[in-house]
């Protein structure tokens, strides 16, 4: 995606460009209440890092806020097993916003909810103290969250750590040891599933229906032809097919 991509069709969203992060931030102080650590994991304390996850845990239903906690340690665990160095705060970031994009209230006419919540925390980043770069590497987090690994893992260990993390929760660990096994239930003891299968199933059913079209190339494509078939009209045959050239 380039940059005027990136960075314009975030004006798109237009009911999250008309609140500002800092004044609804400064508006609410209320502690998130987090955990210092989980499973041997330290949770973040940082400026950045509080403010996202208490923007998070009032933006998304409880079940999501927690599975983006999930994710954070989840994908810390994974990068230990490879034995990676990150930028915990960026992370944590990107961990606790990389599912806003399927929330109406930050998804945009005809992006994927990937770009939506990558534009979104990109955003928040920059306005609550990190600097370009490294409000670069929470967007590629999060944009590169469910693609294909192999361009997630040559954006860095942070794309890395919510790639892996997302996907363990959804998906299910690979729980090789007793000790895995502990750590697994300590994080779920720590931020409880709450039905989240049913949950954000029909969270990912509901986007599909609103933007069935946005998901086309993307880990959802096959769930949002599977919902709205008739939405899907066009295959890679027909446009080739009706290029503008004479052959």
């Amino acid at each position: 995606m380039n940059t005027m991509t990136r960075r314009h069709c975030f004006a798109m969203a237009v009911s999250v460009a008309a609140m500002p992060w800092a004044a609804r931030l400064e508006a609410d102080e209320a502690s998130t209440n987090l955990p210092r650590e989980v499973a041997g994991i330290p949770i973040p304390t940082s400026n950045v890092a509080v403010r996202a996850a208490q923007f998070a845990r009032r933006s998304c239903p409880e079940y999501l806020f927690n599975h983006c906690m999930r994710t954070y340690l989840f994908g810390t665990l994974g990068l230990r097993q490879h034995q990676l160095s990150f930028d915990a705060e960026c992370a944590f970031v990107a961990a606790a916003l990389h599912d806003l994009g399927l929330l109406p209230t930050f998804a945009s006419p005809a992006q994927s909810f990937e770009a939506d919540g990558a534009d979104a925390a990109e955003h928040f980043a920059r306005d609550t103290g990190l600097n370009a770069a490294r409000a670069n590497i929470v967007w590629h987090g999060i944009v590169l969250h469910d693609g294909r690994f192999a361009i997630t893992r040559r954006a860095g260990a942070e794309a890395m750590l919510v790639a892996m993390g997302a996907s363990a929760d959804v998906d299910g660990p690979d729980l090789d040891t007793d000790d895995q096994k502990r750590q697994m239930a300590e994080i779920v003891a720590a931020f409880p599933r709450l039905h989240f299968k049913q949950r954000f199933t029909a969270l990912l059913v509901d986007h599909c229906h609103r933007k069935p079209l946005s998901q086309r190339g993307t880990w959802l494509e096959g769930l949002c032809r599977q919902q709205v078939p008739e939405a899907w009209k066009d295959t890679v045959e027909q446009e080739i097919a009706q290029a503008p050239f004479d052959e």
